[in-house]
Order: structure tokens, then C-alpha cells, then sequence
């Protein structure tokens, strides 16, 4: 008798219907995603389009995260109106990147000019004879890679396919990067004249009874990755001069080329060690078994992991505070996630954007608990 009931209750018609509208939500489904694949050169063409507008506007958006605060001091200091501190706030982001072209490019251009004229023929030469009395793994295992590279022609056949493959991404690359510099200083100062206006502007598509939260959380996202990139900025200067610093002491040859290096690798998080640390070591490694002086693989290294330490306990949390307060997994996954969406600038920028997520989730987080409190005492009321 029981199991009559249940069988009524499953085939009845309320759940029929709710079963057949299911399905032809599904069937629905995937006939749009049927048909989407069939028009994918279409939609390729607007996604290219969509990033090639995204790109430079959000470039524009987090630089403006920057630079407002020191408008915002300047008009505060009765300096005004806002055309004239953008200009002087534009003056001196100029002269700083002039005054560190100035000094430094001429001692790395040395320094690169420096190694394609000695020590890159030294390095080749070295290569090609004396490594292979040299070799760790003896002079058998040498000569049988030796044979199959020979064999198979493989330096040549790397070389003749990482060529023009890099040449086809340079020149892919080069397009969009002049494009997006170009527009670039125009879209930053139209934003930070109407800076103000914009946000209001934008606040007004959004429906009157959500407006106010609207503009608290415009408000956090801002403070939160304004704070890390203003952070950023100075983490990656702090922990590139002190590399540069240390490689000098240590006697490592090339210290402003592998200092420099490590203060831009730093925006990449956690790669951005492992990808600033090869250079030198390699160099080391390949110095010290040609005789030249200098300090030892193993020392440059250890010298690495201690300036991981010295950012990662120290820098890190003085100059970035509470800016970044999120698990290390979800940023690699957002790293691996708008990389391939975005390529490099999106490897660079998955930290803020990780930040924002974080920043909506505690928002909306916030927002429920207030609900839910409100309702509480609401019912408390009702029942007292």
C-alpha cells in the first residue's frame, strides 16, 4: 500500500510537468550551444574584439587606482582645479620614469652590450670544446648526447621552429601593445577629469534600492586594489634594488640586468621567483666551470631564497598590509585562468582581479548576515 503511494507521488502530475520542463530546458540548452559552435570563427572575431576594448579600459581603470589618491592630496591642499593636479601628478610620474631611464638604462644597456661582445663567445666557445671534459655526468654520457643531437639535428630544428615563432608572437604581440599604449594616456586623463562623474554615471544603470550598496562596494573594490598596486609598485623597487645590491656584493657579474629582473618577475606571484632566479643561477653555473670568478651556483641560490624570505616575511607584509588576504590556490587558479583569457597581462594583473572576487564575496557575505539579523529581530519583535 505504501510503495502505491509513493509510485502516485513520483508519476504524479506536478512532478510530470516539472520533469518535462526540465527537459526542455536542457534540449533548449543545448540546441544554442549547438548552435554556437557552428558560428565559432563568429564568435572568436567578438571575443578579440571584446578584449581589445577591455584590455586598455581596465589598464586605464587600475592605473587610475594609482594615481587619483595624489590628485585627491593635491586638491586637498587647495591645489586646483582638477586639470591642473592631474597635469602636475602627470609631470612627476613622467619625471620619475625619465630619472630612472636616465640612470639606469645607459648601466644595463653596458651591461647587455657587455655580455653579447665577451662573454657570449666565451660562453659558445666553451660549449662547443671544453665542456665536455668538464661535464658532471662524464665524457660517455656527454658524447651520447652529443651523438643524438647530432642525429637528430635537434639544435637546428629547435632553432629553425623557436625563430619564427617568436618572430610571429613579436609581431602579433606588437600590434595591440603599440595600439594600447597609444590610446592608453587619452582614456586615463578623460576618466580622471570626470572621475567623480563617471562613477555616478555608472551607479545610475543600477536600481535605486541597490544604488547605496552599489557604491559601498565600488567603493572597497577600489581601496582594495588601489592599496595592492600602490603596494605592488613599491614591493617591486624594494626587492629589485635589494637584489641588485646583493648580486653586487656577492661578486655576481650582469647585477643591474638580474637585479631589475627580479623587481619585475615580482608582480608575478609565486612564479615570478622561480622565473628570476634561473638567470643568475645559470650564469654562475656556467662562469665558475669556465674558471671565472665570481660567487657559485649554489650561493647565488641561497642568495634568491633569502630575498624570497626577505619579501615574503618582511616587504610583504609592511608595505602591502591587509591589501591581499587570499589563499595561494586561488591565486594560481586565477593566474592559470585569466593567463589563458587574457595572456601576459592577465598572469600580471590575476592577483587584483582574485582580489576583487574576494572583495565581492565578503560583500554579499556581509549583506546576507545583515539579512539574516535583520529578519531575526524582526521575528523577536513580533513574537515580544
Amino acid at each position: 500500500m505504501g510503495s502505491d503511494n509513493v509510485r502516485k507521488k513520483l508519476f504524479s502530475d506536478e512532478n510530470l510537468t516539472r520533469i518535462i520542463k526540465f527537459l526542455v530546458i536542457a534540449l533548449l540548452a543545448l540546441a544554442i550551444l549547438f548552435m554556437a559552435l557552428q558560428f565559432s570563427d563568429l564568435w572568436n572575431w567578438i571575443l578579440d574584439a571584446v578584449k581589445a576594448v577591455i584590455v586598455p579600459v581596465a589598464l586605464a581603470y587600475l592605473i587610475s587606482l594609482i594615481i587619483f589618491p595624489l590628485i585627491k592630496l593635491l586638491e586637498k591642499k587647495g591645489i586646483g582645479p582638477r586639470g591642473l593636479s592631474l597635469a602636475i601628478v602627470f609631470i612627476l610620474m613622467v619625471g620619475v620614469v625619465f630619472a630612472a631611464f636616465y640612470f639606469l638604462i645607459p648601466m644595463v644597456v653596458n651591461e647587455i652590450r657587455d655580455f653579447f661582445t665577451t662573454d657570449l663567445v666565451t660562453i659558445t666557445d666553451y660549449i662547443q670544446t671544453d665542456m665536455r671534459t668538464d661535464f658532471f655526468l662524464g665524457v660517455d654520457i656527454y658524447d651520447k648526447i652529443a651523438e643524438y643531437l647530432a642525429e637528430t639535428d635537434f639544435i637546428n630544428n629547435l632553432l629553425n621552429n623557436f625563430l619564427p615563432t617568436l618572430i610571429a608572437s613579436l609581431t602579433s604581440v606588437a600590434g595591440p601593445i603599440i595600439t594600447v599604449v597609444s590610446v592608453l594616456p587619452f582614456l586615463l586623463i578623460y576618466y580622471l577629469l570626470d572621475y567623480e562623474m563617471i562613477g555616478e554615471r555608472l551607479r545610475g544603470i543600477i536600481p535605486q534600492k541597490h544604488e547605496k550598496n552599489a557604491a559601498e562596494l565600488g567603493s572597497r573594490l577600489n581601496q582594495t586594489v588601489g592599496a595592492y598596486l600602490r603596494g605592488q609598485l613599491v614591493l617591486m623597487a624594494a626587492i629589485g634594488s635589494v637584489a641588485t645590491i646583493v648580486y653586487k656584493l656577492i661578486g655576481l657579474q650582469y647585477f643591474y640586468v638580474f637585479g631589475i629582473i627580479v623587481g619585475i618577475t615580482n608582480i608575478i606571484p609565486y612564479f615570478g621567483a622561480i622565473i628570476a632566479a634561473i638567470p643568475p643561477i645559470l650564469y654562475a653555473f656556467i662562469a665558475n666551470a669556465m674558471g671565472n670568478p665570481g660567487p657559485q651556483w649554489f650561493t647565488v641560490l641561497g642568495v634568491n631564497i633569502v630575498l624570497q624570505f626577505i619579501e615574503g616575511n618582511i616587504f610583504q607584509p609592511i608595505i602591502m598590509g591587509r591589501a591581499m588576504e587570499i589563499h595561494p590556490l586561488v591565486i594560481l587558479i586565477s593566474i592559470l585562468f585569466f593567463g589563458s583569457l587574457f595572456g601576459t597581462l592577465g598572469v600580471v594583473f590575476a592577483s587584483p582581479i582574485a582580489a576583487s572576487i574576494r572583495v565581492f564575496f565578503q560583500f554579499f557575505k556581509e549583506l546576507r548576515l545583515q539579512k539574516e539579523g535583520g529578519e531575526v529581530a524582526k521575528g523577536a519583535k513580533e513574537s515580544g
